[in-house]
């Protein structure tokens, strides 16, 4: 018994060293969590706003759930395989993704919108590969922003 105490206090030991002289270590993909709390909050966003967009609110919702999945699997992906490539740079232009005109109507929508932005950018800034599931919850993400924008537009139509 005294062995087995010895030896957990020893790898305990060991990992507390690697966490304070390795800092990344602690760090678990911090642009794909940064993504995933950038979309709980959107579906947060959305499930405060008002439900008759006309069913973009609910595709959108939906979407975002899917997306966080992806973020999720290529979170685990990344801890689970070794990739020695480095993501190349990125030619993704979010300013083309995010030119529509904002105004202060629907804030819980625009919030949503925000929040998918966010995601986005953490993104396509994150580590590559994670076998496809980033690039799946980019383009969920950008689905989630269209269905948002044809919600505010439905709403302020109807």
């Amino acid at each position: 018994m005294k062995l087995n105490r010895k030896i957990s206090v020893l790898v305990a030991t060991i990992i507390g060293l690697v966490l304070i002289t390795n800092p990344a270590a602690a760090l678990d993909q911090p642009r794909m969590q940064a993504a995933r709390e950038d979309l709980v909050k959107a579906q947060t966003s959305l499930n405060r706003a008002t439900s008759d967009k006309g069913g973009h609110r609910n595709r959108a919702l939906e979407i975002v759930a899917q997306a966080i999945k992806e973020v999720d699997r290529g979170i685990e992906y990344d801890r689970t395989h070794i990739t020695p490539r480095k993501r190349p740079n990125s030619d993704f232009a979010e300013d083309n993704v995010f030119a529509l005109t904002r105004t202060p109507d629907q804030p819980n929508m625009q919030q949503a919108r925000t929040h998918l932005q966010n995601a986005l950018s953490n993104l396509n800034r994150a580590s590559a590969d994670k076998g496809t599931h980033r690039t799946t919850a980019m383009q969920l993400i950008r689905d989630a922003i269209a269905q948002v924008d044809a919600g505010i537009e439905y709403d302020r139509t109807h």
